[in-house]
């Protein structure tokens, strides 16, 4: 019988090697990687031969192999730079990301490889990507929401390996996890593709974690301002049977003590009770913002099997705990409110191409997802932006509602997703996904009356994704096409509170099912210009938090509505083109949106609660623009803008009347964004094989109203103020590659920075890091 050969090709830092020849000396056989780095030659004669792996700009490695009957043979090989080239002009092999933005789906991919020994958020990693805006609210662990061409909140869905990440709990969310474990971050806009199974209507971010097969460990840790400490440990072992087991955890922790002034930052002067504001030179401290975090993922199972590419059962467990210093706005400040969160979600993971027939991929995943959250208001004591108590409150409680408060609220979630693709012939693949997934809320709290509590009666949420595409790639490749069609169904048990001459519980089922689909397409029309169209009709069903609110400071909303969508893209990549020791990439972006029912949270009640609403009608077109030019492989500079202009469509009111509000600029979302940047690298600096790499990187947001701009007269309208943030850093790679040291500066000119109406942003903070891996 015949044997096999198979395995990865990857570089010294790990990262996958597409595009790579494969070829056993003195045969016909050979093939190339694969956009994983992977690689298969079957039908091998039992012997002995010479495996040749070559890849420009790498060394060529020659090794042994020896073929047996019936039998796969496992060759992982890292291949290492040909350091002789530096000097030459060298064209490479494009990388894994290059690959992925050359299909017809607006699509951004970052490779983390250069900054992963920074001192980075993966969110400030993001807002500086063409497109996305991401607002905080605050420091580190603080709340955030996405934007990415006009469309924000829950219209951008998130996923790790391409498993929806709602159920990892918020301490497992992407404004918490190390960059360190993450290879790669692909950004959808607007269209999704089947495979990323969710009612992600808006856009899709996908993060990618390390996909190594060989054995290796990681350790890091960073340190700076605000009193933050990050730790962040990730390996695997895996046995010559295929036994493979795999650790992530991460620890972080912040007092997040930046400084704060201005309009809402203030205190009561002493006998006359006159507001004195706090100003730059006289700032105040925020004292009850502390977070920290804690996550660890283990795995175990088999990889690199005959049975599975992959086989494993895994084990999550997060908390975090959190100061609540502010309401929606800092005009209302909170000494000794606290939300804690815990989760635990175990799950299986199965992987497998060629099953039971060649062509016939499938990747499956089974989790249940128990959090449980607690919000701490039970003080009776008035807080100023001092840090000082001012008073005391009868009833308890600095929310200010219905007195102390000791919620507890637990989401037991189940979910099941199986993808699957098959080669046909004619290059044809078809592709079918089905997402599952379901949500038990019940809640508790000692304080309140029975009739008071958010979830007194168990509510559940179901929803059911279902996609097919058919995709072809034809005339040598040049043409990529991707058709696809979408089902949702949403299902929900939700209790109202309902007074007559009692309170008493009225239930509420819903059904909502509906259809969507789209097409992407790019074609090359040179080797280095690439036209591309994409658009979809898609579907966003209500999240739990958008339809029942938090029971803190969100208001439930029983009458929402799901928002549907029609978005279209068409663009352009140009290059990269060499000219001699330069080369520059352009990519151009134009978009269209249309959306109906729309959900926003419209904040109230003295800028302390929300609520989020449908808006009927929205839709607007907008346009970005990407420059990278790069100097002999080692200098690189990059510019991106984005104008977006998202307006109220909604011409006839509720009431039959003509809407007042019809043209508007859509109120509370930024329409001008621009980041520019420049990295530099050199290598064998002071030691030979070892590396320097620096950066400084701009962001600029144009001021926006907070609400609608034909509301009001000029004096009266609340702006959220322009704002350009600089931030710079350098690491250091000794020549063992093993050990890097990083320093980062975020917010270097100390700019008082919003990203929402009067939720300032921390201050200059500085952060250093110190890597270490085998």
């Amino acid at each position: 019988m015949d044997g096999v050969i198979k395995g990865e090709v990857s570089d010294d830092t790990g990262q996958p090697l597409l595009d790579t020849t494969i070829i056993l000396n003195n045969t016909a056989k050979g093939t190339s990687t694969d956009i994983d780095g992977l690689y298969t030659i079957n039908k091998i004669l039992p012997g002995d031969y010479i495996l040749k792996v070559s890849a420009i700009g790498f060394k060529t490695q020659e090794i042994n192999v020896s073929i047996l009957s019936g039998k796969t043979v496992t060759k992982n090989v890292v291949l290492l730079e040909n350091t002789s080239l530096l000097n030459e002009v060298v064209v490479t092999g494009k990388t894994k990301a290059a690959k992925i933005e050359e299909v017809g789906f607006s699509v951004d991919a970052i490779e983390t490889q250069k900054i992963r020994n920074q001192s980075i958020e993966l969110n400030a990693v993001l807002n500086k990507a063409p497109g996305i805006n991401v607002r905080s609210t605050g420091g580190i662990g603080s709340d955030f929401e996405y934007s990415i061409n006009g469309l924000t909140g829950n219209a951008i869905r998130f996923f790790i390996d391409g498993i929806p990440m709602d159920y990892y709990g918020s301490s497992y969310s992407i404004n918490n996890l190390p960059i360190s474990l993450i290879e790669r971050i692909d950004i959808y806009k607007g269209v999704i593709p089947v495979n990323l199974g969710s009612d992600a209507l808006g856009g899709a971010i996908n993060l990618v974690t390390n996909q190594k097969t060989t054995n290796f460990a990681s350790a890091s840790y960073s340190f700076g301002s605000f009193n933050t400490h990050q730790v962040a440990l990730h390996g695997q072992w895996k046995s010559n049977s295929g036994f493979t087991t795999r650790l992530s955890t991460f620890y972080t922790y912040s007092d997040n003590n930046y400084k704060v002034w201005g309009q809402g930052v203030f205190y009561g002067e002493e006998g006359t009770g006159k507001a004195i504001e706090f100003t730059k030179d006289n700032p105040a401290e925020r004292f009850n913002d502390d977070f920290k975090t804690a996550s660890a993922k283990f795995d175990i199972g088999f990889s690199q099997k005959k049975w599975a590419d992959q086989c494993f059962i895994s084990l999550l467990v997060s908390g975090q705990k959190k100061g609540i210093q502010t309401g929606q706005t800092m005009g209302h400040v909170y000494g000794e409110m606290r939300n804690n969160e815990e989760v635990i979600m175990p799950s299986l993971t199965y992987q497998k191409k060629d099953f039971l027939t060649k062509g016939l991929d499938v990747n499956t995943f089974a989790g249940y997802s128990h959090t449980k959250g607690v919000v701490i208001d039970t003080t009776k004591n008035v807080y100023d932006w001092r840090g000082e108590i001012i008073g005391t409150n009868p009833s308890g409680g600095e929310i200010g509602r219905n007195g102390s408060s000791l919620y507890t609220q637990i989401d037991k979630s189940e979910i099941f997703r199986i993808n699957g693709t098959y080669e046909l012939p004619a290059n044809f693949k078809i592709g079918a996904n089905y997402l599952y997934s379901n949500t038990r809320r019940t809640g508790d709290d000692p304080f309140a009356a029975a009739s008071r509590i958010p979830y007194s009666q168990p509510q559940s949420i179901g929803s059911h994704f279902a996609g097919l595409s058919l995709e072809t790639k034809k005339f040598n490749n040049k043409l990529n096409a991707n058709a696809f069609f979408k089902y949702y169904g949403f299902n929900a048990s939700i209790n109202d509170l309902v007074y007559t001459t009692e309170y008493e519980i009225i239930n509420y089922k819903n059904h909502v099912s509906n259809f969507g689909g789209g097409f992407a397409a790019s074609y090359k029309i040179l080797p280095n210009l690439i036209l591309k169209s994409s658009l979809e009709q898609a579907t966003r069903l209500p999240s739990p938090t958008e339809a029942l609110g938090d029971g803190v400071t969100i208001q439930p909303n029983f009458e929402i509505e799901p928002e549907q969508s029609f978005n279209v893209n068409v663009g352009a990549i140009l290059g990269r083109y060499a000219l001699g020791n330069h080369g520059v990439k352009i990519a151009l972006t134009a978009f269209y949106r249309n959306v109906t029912d729309k959900l926003q949270l419209n904040i109230f009640g003295g800028q302390e609660l929300g609520q989020y609403t449908n808006i009927r009608k929205i839709g607007g077109t907008g346009a970005e623009i990407d420059i990278v030019y790069d100097y002999n492989q080692n200098l690189r500079f990059n510019l991106n803008g984005t104008y977006q202009d998202i307006r109220n469509k909604q011409k006839i009111d509720e009431n039959g009347n003509n809407n007042i509000l019809y043209g508007d600029r859509l109120r509370n979302q930024p329409y001008l964004l621009a980041n520019a940047g420049v990295e530099y690298t050199i290598n064998d600096f002071i030691q030979k094989k070892s590396k320097i790499f620096t950066y400084l990187q701009s962001s600029y947001v144009h001021e926006f109203f907070l609400r609608w701009p034909s509301l009001g007269t000029a004096d009266q309208k609340d702006i959220v103020p322009k704002q350009l943030v600089f931030d710079a850093g350098a690491s250091y790679t000794f020549p063992s590659k093993k050990i890097s040291v990083a320093i980062d500066i975020s917010n270097i000119l100390n700019e008082q920075v919003y990203d929402n109406f009067l939720l300032q942003k921390p201050g200059r903070a500085i952060f250093a890091k110190i890597n270490y891996q085998l």
